[in-house]
């Protein structure tokens, strides 16, 4: 059974404070140096001699990454805990993790039986002039609303996701996900959200998150790689 969150905690198993290892804070560090560098290079007004400069320069840093390289994001462990599951899993997450440069900067915590995610959104997601693009609405509640859905005690993953887009989603603005449990099925855990901005609603959601087997949780299987003896 998932241990319980306290209210204000973050709902993933992500280190919170200075006692992160000296890894994890470099790896963040390294990511929030891509980040800088991605919002440059989107939509940017460099020359071309310019951008022929930092291509140089990122392919220089591109090989001394090379011989790290992963390919899954996954350690031995899998996700099995779910939102408690191994750091490194949350850590990598590509909407939500820390580590990782092209995730959006939102962070969730648990407030009382809701889940509430925060963030502020510059133009790298960028969707029409000035707002936030759809799909990064529909991400970010697809983990407000799985977060909320762990406080149920069971294991799930996303079956279905709808949102209704009320206004257009500012950039630059702080913007509050709410997600919470609507109800329970034999094997279902229904939730619903909303997104504001200020006193402004944004935004509507609703999620069915199917109660799974943990073996979904599993690590993937590397690929055998002996010799056919044959």
């Amino acid at each position: 059974m998932l241990l319980p969150v306290p209210d204000g905690g973050l709902v993933h198993n992500l280190h919170d404070g200075p006692d992160a290892p000296d890894a994890i804070v470099a790896g963040r560090r390294a990511a929030d140096a891509a980040r800088r560098i991605v919002a440059g290079l989107t939509a940017s007004g460099a020359d071309p001699a310019t951008l022929d400069e930092v291509a140089a320069g990122l392919e220089a840093i591109a090989e001394v990454l090379a011989p790290h390289a992963a390919t899954t994001r996954f350690p031995a462990t899998g996700l099995h805990g779910g939102v408690q599951a191994d750091t490194r899993v949350w850590e990598s997450h590509p909407f939500i993790g820390p580590g990782h440069p092209l995730a959006p900067p939102i962070r969730i915590v648990r407030d009382g039986d809701r889940a509430v995610g925060s963030a502020t959104f510059g133009h790298v997601y960028e969707g029409p002039p000035g707002c936030l693009h759809g799909g990064i609405v529909a991400a970010m509640f697809d983990m407000v609303l799985g977060a909320a859905a762990s406080f149920g005690q069971r294991p799930t993953l996303t079956g279905t996701l709808s949102v209704r887009y009320r206004r257009p989603t500012p950039l630059g603005e702080p913007i509050r996900f709410v997600g919470w449990i609507d109800r329970e099925e034999e094997r279902k855990t229904i939730t619903k959200g909303e997104s504001w901005c200020g006193d402004e609603l944004l935004a509507e959601s609703e999620a069915i998150f199917v109660v799974i087997d943990t073996v979904r949780y599993d690590a993937p299987t590397a690929p055998d790689t002996t010799p056919d003896a044959s």
